[in-house]
């Protein structure tokens, strides 16, 4: 500021000066005395009106640099000097002070900082930084720093940043560091703090002189469990000590749990393949890596482009979209799309996208069905399968479980999974993905009645008692009902299992699909008409 006022007011006592000279000249009077301070007083006075305006300017602008002057005097400046003399108080912005080697201090080596470092060996890391106590709220080691911090806003009121060099994927077992005071390769410590009544933080750097002694090992996806010992030598004996869990990521946590809210390219990461795991069964999944991240903060916005590589040997990329809404960062509904990079391995499981169609392959003799009894099924349990039920119905999945007289069986509905299961008395046969068939019996060996082959002759009293009952009107007329129904909330109460509230996404001549929110994104539910005892729209 007073650098400033200098400027200003030379500035103008340069052109006001000229403005008089001017004047003067054009008048035919003498322009010289205007060069020399209140030698052109009497001259101004014999003719103010035409040098008043002049002249008060130029009074002003001497008044302006001699306020300049007295503040820069004032604040410790000289006029020859430059900003790097002032004292650290008087500075704006981040302070960065250190040495190229700190000595170290008595208190580094001292019997007083190793009983306050065995006091809380085993305990949560705690201390004291610049004279204040620190509690961590968040450890963190990206890019090869390692920052510990204490305040949730976005400059951390109290801060050690360790230039470790690490890369945390390297860390697959425990790895130490022990640093003496008198070590000249040690990494070189940060300690920031916030001055009372200042914004920006000041930071002093030690390049040696401290005691550390650390050890890092894997915890889990994305954290490192630590202890550290730290010991600074500045002249408030500032220490840290304990365990902690560092993250390795820019997640933050509220309560235990990932902050949806926080706007950052790992969110929308964790998002989209918390979501992806929700599309495929339990064990389908091998990894999920988010490779490609957008995000679009003024849109509230973005993408994930993510490699799902399943047991089976598959691997695809799925792109997912994500909006932020009330409940933070979600996946759009319905917006993800699919490409298989490489195929299944054969005989594996293989979970195709229900709308892509199979490649042709060349038709094959196809084996002589073999016969079995219902609990014979479970040598078939995760293998791919066709169920044929008594009612002419062909149900395709994976043979998740056989248990007394039900089946369980996970089929792929629209972009996610759904589990259904079918009692002894409604199958008829199923066909396995090799072709082969198998047909059920009763345990006696009989073949029962609803194994006879459908292309069987029957009698004309036969074909009278398997015609319907009743008219087609009616289910058209409860289609048409159903219809009247998508893109609202609805409950649907089936003949098994739990009740379910969601969106009626499609409605087909025998099933309909219900789609149900769940976590990130939401997870699609199949019908059949015939099971559904009750449904009604919810607000």
């Amino acid at each position: 500021m007073a650098e400033l006022l200098i400027i200003v007011g030379v500035s103008a006592l340069i052109i006001t000066t000229l403005g008089l000279m001017h004047e003067a000249g054009s008048r035919g009077h003498s322009s010289l005395f205007f060069l020399v301070p209140l030698v052109s007083l009497g001259q101004v006075q014999s003719h103010w009106e035409y040098y008043r305006w002049w002249a008060l300017g130029r009074v002003a602008a001497v008044l302006t640099t001699a306020v300049g002057i007295g503040l820069f005097v004032v604040t410790g400046g000289s006029l020859a000097g430059d900003a790097s003399v002032q004292p650290v108080s008087s500075q704006s912005g981040q302070v960065l002070r250190g040495e190229k080697k700190a000595s170290s201090t008595a208190f580094v080596s001292s019997e007083e900082s190793a009983l306050l470092v065995v006091a809380r060996q085993g305990k949560r890391l705690t201390g004291r930084l610049h004279g204040e106590t620190f509690r961590y709220d968040r450890v963190a080691l990206i890019d090869g720093v390692m920052t510990l911090s204490q305040g949730e806003g976005f400059l951390a009121d109290l801060e050690v940043r360790i230039l470790l060099g690490w890369n945390p994927e390297d860390i697959t077992e425990r790895r130490t560091l022990i640093v003496g005071p008198s070590d000249e390769d040690g990494p070189v410590v940060h300690l920031s703090w916030k001055p009372e009544n200042q914004d920006y933080p000041e930071t002093r750097i030690f390049d040696g002189g401290y005691r550390m002694e650390l050890a890092l090992a894997p915890l889990d996806t994305g954290q490192l469990s630590g202890s550290l010992v730290l010991v600074m030598p500045d002249s408030f004996k500032s220490y840290l000590a304990g365990d902690f869990t560092a993250h390795t990521n820019h997640l933050r946590y509220r309560n235990g749990q990932v902050d949806l809210y926080f706007d950052h390219e790992d969110t929308l990461a964790h998002v989209a393949e918390e979501f992806l795991r929700t599309q495929f069964p339990e064990g389908a999944v091998s990894t999920i890596e988010a490779r490609h991240v957008t995000l679009r903060r003024t849109e509230n916005s973005g993408q994930v482009m993510a490699v799902v590589e399943l047991s089976n040997g598959a691997v695809q990329e799925r792109t997912v979209r994500l909006e932020k809404s009330d409940v933070g960062w979600a996946v759009v509904a319905g917006s993800m799309e699919t490409r298989v990079t490489t195929p299944a391995k054969e005989g594996g499981l293989e979970l195709v996208t229900p709308s892509a169609e199979k490649p042709a392959e060349p038709e094959r003799a196809a084996p002589e069905p073999i016969m079995q009894t219902f609990p014979e099924l479970v040598a078939y349990e995760n293998q791919s399968v066709v169920l044929e039920t008594t009612g002419g119905r062909t149900l395709e999945g994976v043979l998740r479980k056989v248990d007394g007289d039900r089946l369980w069986l996970v089929m792929n509905v629209g972009s996610g999974n759904v589990e259904r299961s079918v009692g002894a008395d409604e199958l008829q046969s199923l066909t396995l993905s090799s072709g082969q068939r198998v047909r059920l019996t009763v345990p006696g060996g009989d073949q029962s009645a609803a194994d006879e082959p459908a292309d069987s002759p029957s009698t004309p009293s036969q074909a009278v008692e398997s015609a319907p009952a009743e008219p087609a009107e009616p289910a058209a007329v409860e289609n048409s009902e159903l219809k009247a129904l998508l893109g609202k909330n609805v409950t649907i109460e089936a003949n098994e299992g739990p009740s379910r509230t969601g969106i009626l996404q499609a409605v087909a001549d025998d099933h309909l699909t219900l789609s149900v929110p769940l976590g990130a994104g939401n997870m699609e539910y199949f019908y059949d008409i015939d099971s559904i005892r009750h449904i009604e729209a919810t607000r």
